[in-house]
């Protein structure tokens, strides 16, 4: 790969070096230690003036090989100093946090050999004398190769676009131009009267030609009075757009210097007239500048357009009226239309398959990028020789001749970073192409790598977090994944090659690279993330380099040569002094590791570590020499067995993320507390019992994540002084039918949680009863947000006036609100006026309530005004008579109603909240709704359905988009009250109700596919009634007394039947007595746990429909034979498995179907052995089948 080394990652290494080496701590200690400082002076002097030549060399490396290698000396010579420094660093403060030690910590250092515990004078100024002479001859370089200081910086000149577009030459974006056609031809104002829109997507997408084929569109010039194109770039320079637009909208040249005469003669041409400017390639996000340039577009008429093009969302947010359009990846197809236009011609494509083959495999390497995918095409028109197509598909774009016009489109997304974002940017190359980045974890390792700069009002992993976003928002990043606090992101494999491209060869993934383990000596930062165990002794000779900074390594103990290979490399860790981040993911072991334990003892020795993870790493106890790490900032020791920390975990001052979630340990040592700069601590699903008092002092803690902490009783009450607390992490465990594990144990909050006014994530509050947190201390918590958030033991309100001091109404960032009451309420008329003064504020989408004990919901519960929520669980509200009207919620998408005990009927309550008669129609209720569930219903005896206005039609009207319907446990309710017509109902399931089951005859469900019926104990025949005839789909579960199948009722279209756990059915005097033969559109048939003696299955002849495509027997111990004639009328039997069949003795005499093509045999012990291959007794009878599977 042509390497190029950004100068900013350069300039920005040095300004770091620069503010180290000038630290007070690092000053002090070459005071003490008398080293010479002159020589300190000396190398800032020749370092600066290696900067200042660093422009020059940026413009030209991209074409110059000896620029680049000087640019990579002199890295490499900028990475020593800085090691060095460190050393120097790290020195300075292991005596600051030793000086005043006892003897505890005097005997640590005895125990470890390292080369700070001894500062070598000498030695230190012999390597700055070292580092000098090396500068000295890298400077004298510079001016052989024609280096020169003060070049100022500017971007390689890109020719401007224009508003012109070869139609012919455009494949696909046909459904993205008709999206912005028609918000562009709308003339909906919505408060502007100009509109501006964004299109926002990386460099080489196509964004420019979107905007040229919508400029030129029939339909555009018609609409528009004016038009105008601006190729923006560069700088945001308004005299120049407003010049050029003023230029287009009076087909004039235009002579003005004058800003304010040409932004009036502009302001006139523009007033009353509708218009319509495309500002194409957009990288300035300077509102001001923005702001004055529009300033003459208001006079516009209603309905003027502007379209903006950027790579940045930012830009996109801050010039944009309406949501940023984000231009997609081109399709693999289009691709190839574009690609043989550019690469072909008019020659004929059929004449080389050869060049055709190659060429959709480099159309597939571009990813979707247009501009990539016509570079390259036009770069092999004239090459005919397939081996020259091969070796453009197996090179780096960045290699290839074509890379003069795929460079500068993503090289400026990559030139216009500020110096800051090109490290972070340029440290990704780490990871694999194609690798899943985890905002958290990436955010972390720039940290550890130092890369984040300091902010006196922010915290590092704020800093690191606008990095990301800011990277993300230049469309460098893809989302892959996001969730609340975890984002996950990928890079175009395009972007990905520009970030090793600028990296050089100090980044190595081996993953990527397994073919090109080059110059080892240059490389500081390595990973090995997908572990192939063919690869490992690649891996050991990068190890034994021991300038390395950076090692991430994956699933080391899930390799197959732990023993021998896995044992040396980790020998290598103890000299690997200048590592700052190392991560070792050990692949989740469960048992401890001696040797994982050993490494992590090892690691002792690394000074320099600023970032520690071992990872499901087998490791039982922490060492008290990490402790000793006094530069580390990050200790992640997840899933490893830990059961203690060693009182000495002190000493790391610096520390502030500190992980030991998934690990059993039950108690933490006191001295946490003196970790004065941790800002995060999780100890989620750990064993702990109790949390020091002692972490009180830890006033820089911004996240405690405690979730699922079972044995956790309570909070020290001091928690309330954590004044920047953020998140507060605790179980959400609304379902009390979880396991204990995943459950939070605690009683109650401390009280005084109102003094955690910055506190943004609690998941749960847990109302106190005598001592603890009164909920009205919700109130004082004004920044809550988070999709969900618990308020339990709500028993514990005794006044109505504290549960409005919550004001859950102000809370607008809460979309989803459990409110659970944990035990008895005896006051119903109490627990109504609480639940009253609990209302949220509208935004919410999903409620859950839980034990509620009033006689009747307060009016906010389903009304209306709820227009965003989305699902509504009600359950075990024992004392509700009535349910609250759900019915006018118009986006209610799911709705569940568990253990209402006592309700006996739903009438016109349910529906509207209006207080009409039983004869005044409704306005459509449940317009929305998909999913309904009633469950445990006990005294449920009616179901009444409304009239729904413009339907006179009794019934017709409601649950209009319901698609799921369960009724489970409703022994009461008359079967004919379910609801006749339900038009898209789907799926039907009916549970411990089996009178409901034999009431489907005459109900109209004409969208019906899946019916099932389970536990219904009473049940002793099925079908009892005809059944709508479009089921396609039927499960018969556990239904016990289920006896015989009748020939009569069934689904005339059914081609899947289910019966599981209904043994009486094959009782040999039932077995005989049913039939399946008339079923002649059924195509699957799973029988599953069958306790009874079956002699044989089929128990004769045709009782099998002969259209079954795929028989499945599982688990059917009992089962002696197969009816082999029976089997030989299943013509069409292409799937056959028999699993867990016990007693299963052979294959029928007559040999299995002809037409089977896929046979499973799973635990089958008797069978098996009959049907190995080549030697089973039954081996003959299968061997014609094309899939056997025996285990």
């Amino acid at each position: 790969m042509a390497a190029v080394v950004g100068e900013a990652l350069l300039s920005a290494f040095v300004e770091v070096l620069f503010d180290r080496m000038t630290s007070k701590d690092v000053l002090n200690l070459i005071w003490r230690k008398k080293l010479n400082n002159g020589l300190l002076e000396k190398l800032k002097i020749k370092l600066l003036s290696a900067e200042s030549v660093l422009n020059d060399a940026e413009e030209k490396q991209i074409k110059n090989q000896a620029v680049r290698k000087w640019l990579a000396m002199l890295k490499e010579v900028i990475d020593d100093a800085d090691d060095l420094v460190d050393e120097i660093n790290v020195e300075a403060l292991r005596y600051e946090i030793e000086g005043g030690s006892g003897s505890t910590s005097h005997r640590v250092l005895n125990f470890i050999t390292t080369p700070f515990t001894a500062f070598n004078k000498q030695e230190v100024e012999s390597k700055i004398e070292e580092i000098l002479d090396r500068l000295e001859f890298i400077l004298q370089e510079k001016d052989l190769i024609g280096l020169k200081e003060g070049v100022l910086k500017t971007p390689s000149q890109t020719t401007p676009s224009t508003s012109l577009v070869e139609e012919s030459a455009v494949y696909g974006r046909d459904g993205d131009k008709k999206v912005i056609l028609d918000l562009l031809l709308s003339d909906e104002v919505d408060g502007n009267k100009i509109t501006v829109i964004p299109i926002v997507g990386m460099g080489g997408i196509g964004k420019t030609t979107l905007a040229q084929r919508i400029y030129n569109d029939d339909n555009v010039k018609k609409h528009f009075e004016k038009k105008a194109w601006v190729s923006v770039s560069g700088d945001f320079d308004v005299f120049r757009i407003t010049k050029v637009i003023f230029e287009s909208v009076t087909s004039t040249n235009c002579g003005i210097t004058d800003w304010n005469l040409l932004q009036e003669k502009l302001k006139k041409e523009l007033a009353g007239k509708k218009f319509f400017f495309v500002l194409d390639d957009v990288w300035n996000g300077d509102y001001m500048e923005w702001d004055k340039l529009k300033s003459p577009f208001e006079v516009g008429a209603c309905g003027s357009k502007i379209i903006v093009t950027t790579r940045s969302e930012k830009i996109a947010n801050m010039m944009g009226d309406v949501p940023s359009y984000r231009l997609q990846m081109m399709s693999e197809d289009d691709g190839w239309s574009l690609f043989v236009k550019h690469a072909f011609g008019n020659r004929e494509l059929g004449a080389r398959p050869d060049l055709e083959e190659i060429g959709r495999l480099i159309v597939r390497k571009c990813a979707g990028i247009p501009l990539a995918v016509r570079a390259l095409g036009g770069f092999l028109r004239s090459e005919q020789n397939p081996q020259e197509w091969k070796k453009i598909l197996n090179n780096d774009v960045w290699d290839s001749s074509g890379k003069e016009h795929i460079l500068p489109a993503l090289w400026l997304s990559y030139y216009y970073l500020p110096p800051h974002l090109k490290r972070c940017f340029a440290y990704c190359s780490i990871f694999p192409k194609g690798y899943v980045l985890n905002k958290q974890k990436l955010i972390l390792l720039w940290m550890g790598e130092n890369l984040l700069e300091t902010h006196k009002s922010k915290t590092a992993e704020e800093v690191g977090e606008e990095y990301f976003n800011d990277l993300l928002s230049r469309s460098l990043f893809q989302f892959d994944y996001h969730l609340e606090e975890h984002c996950n992101v990928t890079m175009h494999d395009l972007v990905y090659d520009l970030a090793k491209c600028v990296s050089g060869e100090s980044y190595f993934s081996l993953d990527d690279n397994v073919s090109e383990v080059a110059s080892k000596q240059s490389t500081r930062h390595l990973s090995y993330l997908q572990c192939k165990s063919n690869y490992i002794k690649n891996l050991e000779d990068f190890c034994n380099t021991k300038t390395l900074r950076t090692l991430l390594l994956r699933n080391m103990l899930t390799w197959p040569f732990v023993d021998k290979n896995l044992t040396h490399l980790l020998e290598q860790l103890p000299s690997m002094r200048y590592l700052r981040v190392l991560d070792v993911d050990g692949g989740f072991l469960r048992e401890e590791s001696p040797l994982m334990t050993k490494a992590l003892n090892s690691t002792a020795n690394l000074k320099l570590l600023r970032y520690l993870k071992f990872d499901g790493a087998g490791i039982k106890e922490i060492p008290d020499s990490i402790c000793t790490l006094y530069n580390l900032q990050t200790l992640i020791l997840r899933e490893d067995g830990i059961t203690r920390l060693p009182d000495s975990i002190g000493n790391l001052k610096h520390l502030w993320y500190l992980d030991l979630s998934r690990s059993p340990i039950e108690k933490i040592p006191d001295s946490i507390g003196n970790l004065e700069h941790l800002r995060h601590l999780d100890l989620s699903w750990s064993r702990i019992e109790k949390i020091p008092d002692t972490i009180c002092n830890l006033h820089e803690l911004q996240t405690l994540k405690l979730y699922s902490c079972y044995k956790l009783k309570r909070l020290p009450n001091g928690i309330t002084t954590l004044i920047n607390l953020h998140h507060l992490g605790i179980s959400y465990d609304k379902d009390l039918f979880r396991c204990m594990f995943r459950r939070t144990g605690l009683i109650e909050m401390p009280p005084q949680m109102c003094k955690l006014k910055n506190l943004q994530i609690l998941p749960v509050f847990v109302v106190g009863k005598d001592s603890g947190a009164n909920i009205k201390e919700l109130g004082e918590l004004r920044h809550l947000q988070g999709r969900d958030f618990l308020i339990k033991g709500l028993e514990n309100v005794i006044n109505e006036e504290d549960a409005s001091g919550a004001k859950l109404k102000d809370k607008k960032s809460i979309t989803q609100l459990d409110l659970v009451w944990t035990g008895d309420s005896e006051d119903s008329q109490l627990a109504r006026e609480v639940l009253d003064r609990l209302q949220p504020h509208t935004n919410l989408e999903v409620l859950y309530i839980r034990k509620y004990g009033g006689t009747s919901f307060p009016r906010w519960v389903g009304h209306h005004s709820f227009s965003c929520i989305r699902s509504v669980t009600l359950l075990d509200c024992k004392n509700c008579c009535w349910l609250p009207a759900m019915g006018q919620l118009p986006s209610l998408e799911s709705l569940v109603i568990d253990k209402f005990t006592m309700l006996e009927k739903i009438g016109n309550e349910f529906y509207s909240d209006s207080d009409g008669s039983s004869s005044s129609a409704i306005t459509k209720p449940f317009r929305s709704l998909k999913c309904l569930v009633f469950s445990d219903m006990a005294e449920w005896r009616e179901w009444s359905v409304v009239e729904v206005e413009g339907n006179r039609e009794g019934g017709r009207g409601v649950f209009s988009n319901l698609k799921t319907l369960q009724l489970c446990n409703c022994p009461k309710l008359k079967r004919e009250c379910l609801p006749d017509y339900l038009p898209s109902l789907e799926t039907l399931s009916i549970r411990k109700s089996h009178h409901l089951a034999a009431s489907l005859s005459g109900h109209q469900y004409p969208s019906l596919r899946v019916l099932t019926i389970c536990k219904c104990r009473k049940m002793k025949t099925f079908p009892e009634g005809r059944l709508p005839s479009d089921i396609q789909s039927i499960e018969i579960l556990e239904c016990n007394e289920l006896a015989s199948l009748s020939e009569e009722g069934w689904p005339s279209n059914l081609k899947s039947l289910k019966i599981d756990r209904c043994s009486k059915l094959f009782v040999r005097s039932n077995i005989t007595q049913w039939n399946l033969g008339m079923l002649t559109s059924l195509t699957s048939l799973h029988i599953t746990h069958v306790d009874e003696e079956v002699d044989t299955f089929p128990e004769k002849e045709g009782q099998l429909p002969t259209s079954l495509t795929s028989l499945h027997l599982f688990n059917i111990p009992f089962l002696k034979s197969l009816h082999g004639k029976a089997f030989q009328q299943l013509t069409s039997l292409r799937n056959l498995s028999i699993e867990w069949c016990n007693h299963l003795q052979y294959l029928p005499e007559e040999g299995l179907p002809a037409s089977i093509s896929e046979l499973r045999i799973i635990y089958c012990p008797v069978l098996m052995p009959r049907c190995e291959r080549e030697t089973g007794e039954d081996w003959p009878k299968i061997h014609h089948i094309p899939n056997i599977s025996i285990l």
